[in-house]
């Protein structure tokens, strides 16, 4: 009998995130049964479908992603989740990140499956809200809990290793961000193109882009969603040099990013989880060739100084980033060799095979 697997995720951006999709897929190949339970919080997709070998359910409840709701909703995942790890009794749970953690740490000491812990984001270094330093040491102390009754932790890059301090996993691998390589349609655009998908959030730089492109020329284009719509898709929708394509699907976001002429990853360094950020736009952008304009202090400056695959500019700094964003537009050759050194780089430190081999290599052993 095939083992079975039960990934958690306590979100459902676009149906399903391109790294889920990627290691369910990987393990579904590889002969494992895997469920993906997902949390759909603006009841978008379907309770439950098939895709590339492997099953989605989600739980259709609908919540913020960071109002006082989650007060009561984030405790019904909770439940919800245990109720269902005790129904399927899986042979191994995959549980992505702190939220979700939680109720895999119980189920396994019920129900005795082993115990895969995913960590995109470091809970106490990702929230944006101005928590004092006493929550965020007690959100870490936690983590580090569920980190220690882990069999096997995934990070999406080793330098996020001393955020887990003195908890020492009993193995742990890096799993990288990065994209699969395939052919993809390209978009029609007229204009220079600056393409930004992901969070729609105050930390990412959005009211500068916007303002930037304005005073550029270039046109912007944003798409994904996030906590802090209320406040900046407005400021997108009302510019002339701005378009929001919204939630739209990894295909899309691939499209995009193979067609425009910059792709965009400001991420504040203030907040610290995004000090350690190393997102799929990056690498997505080094396998289409393009070029990249991210904010310094960040993990994703430093791959972007080593690979000379784009500009880095202070995050806030709208002078800094119009002049970044000026250079790329009146220098198509030096745009076009920092993105043939992304993809140089690309294709021979960040492709998916081998971090799909690492990724099975690591559950045959559990």
């Amino acid at each position: 009998m095939s083992r079975r697997v039960l990934f958690l995720r306590s979100k459902s951006p676009a149906g399903i995130e391109p790294r889920i999709d990627k290691e369910a897929r990987a393990l579904a190949n590889a002969g494992y049964d895997v469920t993906v339970l997902l949390w759909d919080r603006a009841l978008e997709h379907l309770k439950s479908e098939v895709r590339d070998g492997y099953r989605i359910e989600r739980i259709r409840m609908r919540a913020s992603y960071g109002g006082p709701d989650l007060a009561v909703r984030l405790p019904l995942w909770w439940l919800r989740s245990f109720l269902q790890i005790a129904r399927e009794r899986p042979d191994v749970v995959h549980a992505i990140d702190f939220d979700s953690a939680i109720p895999a740490v119980f189920s396994k000491q019920i129900v005795g499956h082993r115990l895969v812990y995913d960590i995109f984001d470091f809970y106490a270094d990702m929230i944006a809200l101005p928590l004092s330093s006493g929550v965020r040491a007690f959100l870490a102390r936690r983590e580090r809990r569920a980190i220690l009754a882990a069999d096997l932790v995934i990070l999406a890059d080793l330098a996020r290793q001393g955020q887990l301090g003195d908890a020492r996993p009993a193995r742990i691998i890096e799993v990288m961000n990065v994209p699969e390589e395939r052919p993809v349609s390209r978009k029609k655009a007229t204009e220079f193109l600056v393409f930004y998908g992901g969070m729609i959030a105050r930390d990412r730089g959005l009211a500068d882009l916007v303002a930037v492109c304005e005073d550029s020329g270039a046109k912007l284009l944003v798409a994904g969603h996030g906590p802090d719509e209320a406040t900046l898709l407005p400021l997108i929708e009302s510019s002339p040099a701005a378009r929001y394509a919204g939630n739209v699907s990894y295909e899309e976001v691939l499209e995009w990013t193979a067609t425009a002429d910059v792709i965009v990853a400001l991420y504040d360094p203030a907040i610290p989880g995004n000090r350690l950020a190393s997102p799929n736009k990056l690498f997505e952008a080094m396998m289409f060739a393009k070029p990249v304009i991210v904010s310094d202090d960040t993990r994703m400056a430093e791959v972007v100084r080593q690979e000379g695959c784009g500009i880095i500019v202070r995050f806030g700094d709208r002078r800094a980033l119009q002049a970044a964003l000026e250079r790329l537009m009146l220098s198509p050759s030096e745009a076009a060799a920092m993105g043939s050194r992304g993809r140089a780089a690309y294709e021979a430190k960040y492709t998916w095979g081998a971090m799909e081999d690492r990724l099975l290599k690591a559950y045959a052993e559990l």
